[in-house]
């Protein structure tokens, strides 16, 4: 009656420990097997294993179950580490002339932990661990605790189903006081086989975040489930691995980080974070559309080039050559001139039309300097002109001074008919103050009827 007490009493345990574990959460890793047991007894100094004094030896040999003889359960806690429990039976023989006596009954119930190698070593579909442990074991009606240490291999076929084998060293005595005491049998140990297999269940959940490993984004660290599981510390919808701006609520199309200006440019990447800008200058504006941030626009409201921090190339004659490329930067000119006239106003300097005597009729011979003179005018179309009328020593001022600005009018009126503003023309009379030639030879006098050009400074 004793020993059915003791037998009712540890299944009851065992059963309220299984219980207690299935109640902790109704979603973690769960792994049952089921199999067979062998016992294997030693022999010290010549003697067969006693189970105390009582002079009762067991054979040495490996006693092996021939029926389903092992049961486990185990929760798998995290980092490696699980919790098993599990219970053992079977017939050992003892050393005796009487074959009656044998088979004796023994039973085990161990629990401990596990831990497992694959959280530092990648075995693929085998999982090595380390097991420790302890437990109560009775044979031949004899209790006993003990302490057990021991290894593991299970070999998983797919994600639930497995074969799992494990040698434990059972070492007990039968008092727990024995453990530490002197009792002759202290010490005293059998080696235990343990092979079946095993099948997992149940969905785990690691981080404890209620969403299930196998959805769970982030396995080890809780998170919401909204997110498949990962954190979101900012609250902003963005899960922390794939934000940003992990501290500091944003936008989802802008991987998680604010836009302050709403531009499209998160703050963190725009230089003017809160003035509306464009993509592609960093976010900041750009007033005159030319390529070149306000905040770097020497001219921020004119159109011009990169090159010239944002401002049009100067103009200053309005040839439409810029003075960069305008080797006549003053003086209106074309393009395929580099900017200078086709005509240089210096070559006005070489013209000189010549009259008759007592005459301001142009004479036909010079229609050729005219009309070179037309054409440098026209071509430095913002020169101002002077004619100049001079005359020869024949006669005195009163004649002569008329006579020169009659000389200059005429060809005022020429070039005026040929198209060039009076506004850019004025003529002065010179009479006879400004000879080129010698007044005293007939040749002198005719290079001094003439008319000069100059170009107003």
């Amino acid at each position: 009656m004793r020993i059915m007490k003791k037998r009712i009493l540890f299944t009851f345990i065992l059963g309220l420990q299984i219980l207690f574990l299935q109640a902790q959460t109704v979603v973690n890793p769960w792994q049952i097997t089921l199999g067979a047991n062998a016992v294997e007894f030693y022999e010290r100094g010549g003697l067969q294993y006693q189970t105390g004094n009582d002079g009762i030896e067991f054979d040495n040999k490996i006693n092996y179950s021939k029926y389903l003889s092992y049961l486990e359960v185990s929760r798998y806690l995290g980092k490696g580490i699980s919790f098993h429990i599990g219970g053992t039976l079977n017939q050992v023989d003892r050393i005796t002339l009487n074959p009656s006596e044998n088979p004796d009954l023994y039973f085990s119930v161990d629990g401990g932990i596990s831990l497992s190698s694959t959280t530092f070593l990648d075995s693929g579909k085998l999982n090595p661990t380390l097991i420790l442990g302890a437990g109560y074991t009775n044979i031949d009606d004899f209790d006993h605790i003990t302490t057990n240490l021991g290894f593991g291999l299970t070999y998983m076929f797919d994600k639930s189903f497995g074969l799992t084998l494990k040698a434990k060293r059972k070492t007990f005595s039968r008092t727990v006081s024995d453990l530490i005491g002197n009792k002759s049998d202290s010490g005293d140990y059998v080696n235990q086989f343990l092979f079946g297999f095993s099948y997992a269940f149940g969905n785990g959940d690691s981080d404890r975040d209620g969403v299930k490993d196998d959805v769970d984004a982030c396995v080890n660290t809780p998170g919401l489930p909204e997110l498949n599981g990962c954190p979101d510390d900012d609250g902003d919808g963005v899960r922390n691995s794939e934000d940003d701006c992990p501290n500091i609520a944003g936008l989802p199309s802008l991987a998680g980080c604010p836009d302050i200006d709403g531009d499209t440019v998160a703050d963190k990447y725009d230089s003017c974070p809160e003035t509306p800008g464009i993509p592609a200058l960093d976010g900041c504006p750009d007033a005159d559309e030319d390529g070149v941030a306000d905040n770097d626009d020497n001219c921020p409201e004119e159109f011009g080039p990169v090159e010239n921090n944002g401002c049009p190339w100067s103009d200053r004659d309005g040839d439409g050559v810029f003075d960069k490329d305008d080797n006549c930067p003053d003086v209106p000119g074309t393009a395929t001139n580099a900017g200078c006239p086709e005509y240089p106003i210096e070559g006005l300097g070489e013209l000189s039309v010549k009259f008759g005597s007592d005459s301001f009729d142009i004479d036909a011979t010079f229609e050729e300097q005219l009309a070179e003179a037309l054409r440098i005018i026209e071509a430095n179309s913002t020169a101002k002109i002077i004619i100049e009328g001079h005359a020869d020593s024949t006669g005195n001022d009163q004649i002569n001074i008329p006579l020169s600005e009659l000389r200059a009018s005429q060809v005022l009126d020429y070039l005026v008919q040929a198209g060039i503003s009076p506004d850019r023309l004025s003529i002065v009379g010179y009479g006879s103050s400004q000879p080129l030639g010698d007044n005293s030879t007939s040749d002198g006098r005719s290079q001094n009827r003439r008319v000069d050009f100059a170009v107003e400074q």
